[in-house]
């Protein structure tokens, strides 16, 4: 992994703000912390000489004005550690007491630079006017502050040096870890990209950020193959279903092309046999197209909530005398009032495909029955016949587009009915099974509805417009 890879990733890069951003909080507190500090270390010091003036007050108070030199004599010795400095100046401005040089009288706080004990020092000091005339200059180094300064300097610096480098070590550690877990990724999606789509990225159970767009990634890469599968597979299909008709038109129209002799009424059946051909291949293209755009989201249209239960009769109604045709007993066993929010075109073709399969492979006194009911949380549509049925083993072939059983390819259609049943189930969220009906095919279709319950009242259900999961 490269040095300039690591401090461009973004995990680096976070560490390096968080970083900075500590250090900038360290800072503004030591700046705060800094000035309270010193503040209040001078304040003291101001109190502590204003402490010292009156305890020098007090002490001539009771020996008397004469002993001044001898009292700042005193407090001198006593304070010859500190580096203290003292100075007793009468009213003419002559030195009488002190261990600095005479100087004119300044009242109030003020900062000296004078030589103390043979050195140059920086004192803090306050000039007192006395109530004999006398004047008094009490200094004393700032040492303590000098170096309260500087502890506190010295700590903040190096809890801010220790902060930076635990970031920026935290941040190589992540930016190294979350590297490892990128680079995997995209190792895998180079390889999915070079046309290998088993790779699936890695997952390491920790339910994080990464781990969970690897999982929608792999959940978007197990689609994709599906689609990639039915693609291969439909072409396949169509290209072993349509090229039988295809090549049947085309022997007929070569054959009535070379005989000279055929008569107009010859030529007319041929035409309208070619016609009839080409219909039928229209129509399996029809049925392919729409399956294609259904599966896209292309004919995807705004939910709206409709009678179902108006829509089976309605259906059923519709074939019923194809079934009578036929010799057989189509029933209606719906209950009134169901409601569902769905696509009424994608539902009523569904409906139409699934009764037109029952008619069609059922034979010839063959009951059919339609019924639906709603629970308190699914919706069933079911369409069972008494037909040959189908083997368990093929139920789900069955559902792929053209495939066809054996005992089926004598029968008119393309095989992509169930298909489009199918994907119209899927894209309204619900469940399609296929199951022995004993004997027969039965075919049941649930809606189930996640969370409240559907709402019944006497022969009415209805379900939410949340009913159908997208």
């Amino acid at each position: 992994m490269s040095r300039v890879r690591r401090f461009r990733n973004s995990n680096f890069q976070l560490a390096l703000l968080y970083a900075g951003l500590f250090t900038t909080s360290i800072l503004v507190l030591f700046a705060l912390t800094y000035r309270t500090a010193a503040d209040y270390a001078a304040q003291d010091e101001a109190d502590e000489i204003d402490v010292e003036f009156v305890a020098i007050q007090d002490e001539a108070h009771l020996a008397g004005d004469g002993y001044l030199p001898q009292i700042i004599a005193n407090h001198l010795r006593q304070r010859s550690s500190e580096h203290a400095a003292y100075l007793l100046e009468d009213a003419a401005g002559q030195r009488l007491a002190g261990n600095i040089a005479a100087r004119a009288p300044q009242l109030g706080p003020q900062n000296l630079r004078v030589p103390v004990d043979g050195q140059w020092r920086e004192l803090r000091a306050h000039g007192y006017r006395l109530a004999n005339g006398d004047y008094v200059l009490i200094g004393q180094d700032p040492r303590a502050l000098r170096d309260m300064k500087h502890l506190i300097a010295r700590a903040f610096s190096v809890n801010a040096a220790i902060t930076l480098l635990l970031a920026v070590l935290g941040g190589v550690i992540i930016s190294s870890r979350a590297l490892r877990r990128v680079d995997a990724l995209g190792r895998t999606t180079q390889a999915i990209v070079a046309g290998d789509l088993s790779r699936r990225l890695p997952l390491r159970g920790t339910d994080d950020e990464i781990d969970r767009l690897s999982a929608n990634v792999n959940a978007m890469l197990d689609r994709i193959e599906d689609l990639m599968r039915s693609v291969r597979q439909v072409s396949n299909d169509v290209a072993h279903d349509l090229r039988t008709p295809l090549t049947r038109l085309r022997q007929r129209l070569e054959q009535a092309r070379r005989r000279g002799d055929a008569t107009p009424q010859e030529l007319r059946e041929v035409l309208e046999g070619a016609i009839t051909q080409v219909d039928s291949i229209l129509e399996t293209f029809g049925a392919l197209l729409r399956i294609a755009q259904i599966e896209a989201g292309g004919r995807r249209r705004a939910r709206t909530t409709l009678d179902i239960s108006a829509l089976l009769s309605g259906v059923v109604e519709d074939f019923a005398p194809a079934a009578a045709d036929r010799g057989q007993l189509l029933l209606a066993e719906v209950t009134p009032g169901l409601q569902l929010s769905g696509d009424r075109e994608q539902l009523t073709q569904m409906l139409v495909n699934l009764l037109d399969n029952a008619i069609r492979h059922s034979g010839a006194g063959a009951r059919i029955v339609v019924s639906a009911h709603a629970s308190t949380a699914a919706l069933e549509i079911v369409v069972a016949d008494t037909g040959p049925g189908i083997p368990a083993p093929e139920r789900d072939n069955v559902l792929r587009p053209f495939y066809r059983l054996e005992s089926s390819r004598t029968t008119e259609g393309s095989g992509l009915g169930l298909s489009l049943v199918a994907v119209i189930a899927k894209q309204h969220g619900a469940t399609l099974a296929l199951a022995d009906n004993g004997p027969g095919l039965r075919v049941t279709i649930k809606f189930v509805k996640n969370g409240a319950a559907a709402r019944r009242s006497d022969a009415h259900v209805t379900l939410s417009d949340a009913f159908v999961q997208r």
